[in-house]
């Protein structure tokens, strides 16, 4: 060996310490004491302990005991002066490197080649565990029946197992390290490997530095004792990467479940909403579908109000410990709600942890959590510029609001608010009564205003038709001006996306218009039918009727918040005659499909029928982005209808 072998004697009855410091081969320290000797184990690098077997303070085997549990691979040498065959057979079994007999020692030259010896046959041990683990990217661990660690196999690439060093762990007991839950586990663990002899595993998180690891664990009993006790190998692999990706499948999967089932619900929310004739229906049919799937726990609808004091459910389904009741009875504390956020806006609020948002009030957090509710969402329920409501859901669940989730959940606020929209026209359609709303606008929110009143013209409107994407197509009749100059005049108008000339003469005198945004828009998507609209010497009138048991408050109040210089001048309830113009022309072309009807009336108010025509095929076509081809089918289509219904039997 080239370096000097460091060797501790504790010695009561033999004094072989002068003699053997005088070799080169040694540097030999001295211990007076059992408990001096564990300590300078301890602080300095011993190779060797040489012990006698009756000490003053303790016996040899103790002190083996004790420098074991901190050094479990240090040669020890127990040198017996009284020994006999019960403590040579007692030191074996405690794990003695050598039990040597101070009678025969021959002299200091033949303890030293003990010495030599048994340090030599360690480090060719340790030599071979060193390039077993130099590559070893795994942490293992000799660790013994009762959970002390007793030694430590790890290579210079593996990573750190709950401490930086992992030789700090050497002579500590497992319920030194981990919370007792953990470290009962774990001899649990080893038990249960001494006991089946053979591999066993488990999975287990460990907290490095404030950031948990998980580690999976692979043991197997070592098949000998360590000083007495069965021990078994612990190889720690860290496994934080993959269990991520298994939990990101687990996630991913568990996402696509449950968004299988909400598109199940959808679907059959989408069914419902055929059958139910009022909004009413409408809205309790939601809640209860939406209920019943089990999904979520509690569902209700809300009005877009202009005036809000507090919750106040349209519907409503499901309950969670009274929470519903809870929120309504918080009053004006609610008037911020995701719901109220979700109308403001027309955009989705989702709460994925109601411990985590800034939604809600901690009030309406304290409810929350005191009833389990773990996440919800509100969603606008809307059709072109009107915002009628809002739906919302509450679970005691996460994870059920995914992104895709959500873009379900717009689509089917879209759809519910077409079908209040429709639901609302239909009951106008249907009613012998009807109230009929006046409204009077001056300013340039009133497109064609301005140019009236630059050319000293007048405007009506002569029809419209929906076109795609929720947009209207306008047709205006002008008197007293060029089309052409009108249509320049309102050009540049931010509503006005598209503008086409149909007619130019005095006669027939006609702009088609696409607008994003205007009055007449407006009030169709609120549910009203519009009668006329004329726009003369700086005014626009409009007339429009609304079911006789419509909430025109709130109709009115939504209209003069987007069209604030509006001003409403008459509200009158009419009556309609027993067949209105509206039915009569539905009894034609009811037999209509909506794609023939939408040619037909385009074509008419474009003036194709017109001679000389006001538009041709093409223009028609472009109008409703098709092409020429399937324009003139489906005129032919709904041609041959009309005149079945005047001329069949």
């Amino acid at each position: 060996m080239t370096e000097e072998t460091v060797v501790l004697l504790l010695e009561h009855e033999t004094a072989y310490a002068p003699e053997l410091a005088g070799y080169d081969e040694l540097d030999v320290l001295v211990a007076d004491t059992a408990a001096d000797a564990r300590l300078r184990v301890e602080r300095r690098g011993v190779d060797c302990v040489v012990c006698n077997d009756d000490l003053p303070d303790d016996d040899g085997l103790a002190v083996l005991d004790a420098v074991r549990k901190r050094r479990p691979g240090i040669p020890f040498v127990l040198l017996a002066v009284d020994g006999d065959e019960e403590l040579a057979s007692d030191a074996i079994a405690a794990g003695v490197t050598d039990y040597l007999p101070a009678r025969t020692v021959d002299g200091p030259d033949a303890l030293r080649d003990r010495i030599l010896a048994v340090t030599e046959r360690q480090a060719t041990v340790d030599d071979r565990v060193r390039a077993l683990t130099t590559a070893f990217p795994d942490v293992a661990f000799l660790i013994d029946e009762d959970g002390y660690y007793r030694e430590l196999l790890v290579g210079p690439n593996a990573v750190p197992l709950v401490v930086e060093d992992q030789r700090d762990l050497i002579g500590k007991n497992v319920h030194d390290v981990f919370p007792a839950a953990k470290a009962d586990r774990f001899l649990d663990h080893i038990s249960e490997t001494l006991a089946s002899d053979g591999v066993e595993t488990m999975e287990y998180p460990v907290d490095l530095a404030g950031n948990e690891r998980w580690y999976e664990a692979r043991t197997t009993a070592l098949g000998q004792q360590i000083d007495g006790k069965d021990a078994v190998v612990w190889v720690a692999r860290d496994v934080t990467d993959r269990r991520g990706r298994e939990r990101r499948l687990e996630r991913q999967h568990e996402e696509l479940e449950t968004l299988n089932r909400i598109n199940q619900v959808i679907q059959d929310v989408l069914h419902g909403l055929v059958q139910a004739a009022t909004r009413e229906e409408i809205e309790q049919m939601v809640c209860d579908r939406l209920v019943d799937s089990d999904l979520y726990e509690v569902a209700w609808t809300a009005e877009n109000e202009i005036r809000r004091d507090g919750l106040s459910p349209r519907a409503r389904a499901g309950g969670v410990d009274g929470y519903l009741d809870a929120l309504v009875d918080l009053g004006s504390d609610v008037v911020t709600d995701p719901a109220t956020r979700a109308m403001d806006g027309d955009e989705l609020q989702v709460i994925q942890d109601i411990d985590d948002t800034e939604l809600l009030t901690e009030r309406m957090k304290t409810l929350a959590r005191e009833r389990n509710v773990a996440s919800g969402i509100s969603i606008p329920l809307s059709y072109g510029n009107t915002i009628y409501g809002a739906l919302s859901l509450v679970s005691t669940r996460t994870g059920v609001f995914s992104e895709r989730a959500q873009s379900a959940f717009a689509i089917l606020g879209e759809t519910i608010g077409f079908a209040i929209n429709a639901a609302k026209n239909r009951k106008l359609l249907l009613s012998d009564t009807a109230v009929e709303l006046e409204f009077e606008m001056t300013g340039s929110q009133a497109v064609f205003v301005d140019a009236c009143d630059t050319l000293d013209c007048s405007c009506r409107l002569r029809g419209l038709v929906p076109a795609s994407e929720g947009q209207l197509l306008h047709y205006v009749r002008v008197d007293d001006a060029p089309a052409s100059e009108v249509a320049a005049a309102v050009e540049e108008r931010d509503q006005v996306e598209e503008q086409r000339v149909i007619g130019d003469d005095d006669d027939d005198s006609v702009i088609e218009v696409v607008m994003s945004a205007s009055p007449i828009k407006r009030l169709v998507e609120a549910g009203a039918a519009v009668q006329t609209a004329t726009t003369a010497e700086g005014q626009a009138t409009i007339v429009a009727e609304v079911p006789q048991d419509a909430d025109v408050r709130a109709i009115v109040d939504t209209f003069q918040a987007a069209y604030p210089d509006s001003e409403l001048v008459g509200k009158r309830t009419v009556d309609r005659p027993i067949q209105t113009a509206q039915e009569f022309r539905r009894s034609l072309t009811q037999h209509l499909t909506e794609r023939q009807e939408t040619a037909l009336r385009t074509a008419y108010f474009a003036g194709y029928y017109d001679w000389p025509r006001g538009s041709t095929a093409e223009e028609v076509a472009e109008s409703l982005d098709i092409t020429s081809a399937t324009l003139h089918y489906h005129l032919r289509q709904a041609e041959q209808q009309l005149l079945a219904a005047v001329f069949a039997d």
